[in-house]
């Protein structure tokens, strides 16, 4: 289903994934401030230790809004939330606001990606959730980026002729987000899932889609997949796994943190 935009009131409900999209440019002395007051002393000394003042920012702005967005959905103050990673790496939130639960997976899902000054954050009710979003301008030559794709994709590029490094970047993005749902990272083999670009095929569907999927992954008609451009700048792209139609709500972090109260 299509995106849409809409008053965050208690987070995602059911069927939906909410993402929030902004630039570190809206980092001015005042916000710097109040985000840095929602991370905890972990992410604060992760933070501090990065060299560059690009990569504090892009964190600071990651993990506060992730805090910030979290906390509004279970009502409960940014910084009492708690985070664990499952044996893959993948984070989840734990801690006894879960209703007592501590299984990875439990509450919300969500998930984290930055490039270059864009940020974004997508929450969803489901915990197979991902998010991608990278700039047009990175230089990843085409031959890496094939490397990492399913057959049927290399062989789509094969045959695009000039449109194939944009038609490459479409389908990298989405296998970054879904790699990221699925917690397996570079680890997932490129033959287990393959994509559909959005306008591909006979009938043109209007969003991208799986079109093969390893049995162990589950069913390809459970996976729904959103890219859109964020600016001239960057694509981003998202994964959820959810048996559900689903509607995408794109949100510019500027409008969710004016919702929020300092």
């Amino acid at each position: 289903m299509g995106a849409r935009d809409g008053a965050f009131d208690h987070g995602p409900a059911s069927g939906e994934v909410l993402i929030l999209h902004g630039f570190t440019d809206l980092l001015a002395p005042d916000m710097r401030v109040r985000l840095m007051a929602s991370l905890s002393p972990e992410e604060e000394a992760r933070r501090r230790a990065f060299a560059f003042p690009r990569d504090r920012d892009l964190f600071l702005l990651a993990h506060a809004v992730k805090r910030l967005a979290l906390g509004r959905c279970l009502g409960v103050d940014p910084q009492d939330l708690a985070f664990a990673r499952d044996p893959s790496g993948k984070p989840f939130l734990a801690g006894p606001f879960l209703a007592g639960s501590s299984q990875a997976g439990a509450g919300p899902g969500f998930s984290l990606s930055h490039s270059g000054t864009a940020v974004a954050v997508a929450i969803a009710g489901t915990p197979l959730v991902g998010v991608d979003v990278e700039a047009h301008a990175r230089e990843v030559p085409l031959e890496a980026m094939a490397m990492i794709m399913a057959d049927a994709e290399v062989a789509d590029l094969s045959a695009a002729g000039a449109a194939a490094r944009p038609r490459a970047f479409a389908y990298w993005t989405l296998r970054e987000a879904f790699a990221k749902a699925v917690g397996l990272g570079l680890s997932l083999p490129p033959n287990d899932v393959s994509f559909q670009l959005a306008g591909s095929g006979p009938a043109g569907q209007e969003a991208p889609a799986v079109a093969h999927l390893a049995g162990h992954l589950g069913a390809a008609g459970d996976w729904h997949l959103h890219q859109c451009d964020l600016g001239p700048d960057y694509l981003l792209a998202a994964a959820v796994g959810a048996p559900c139609p689903v509607v995408w709500r794109l949100m510019p972090m500027e409008r969710f943190l004016a919702g929020t109260t300092p």
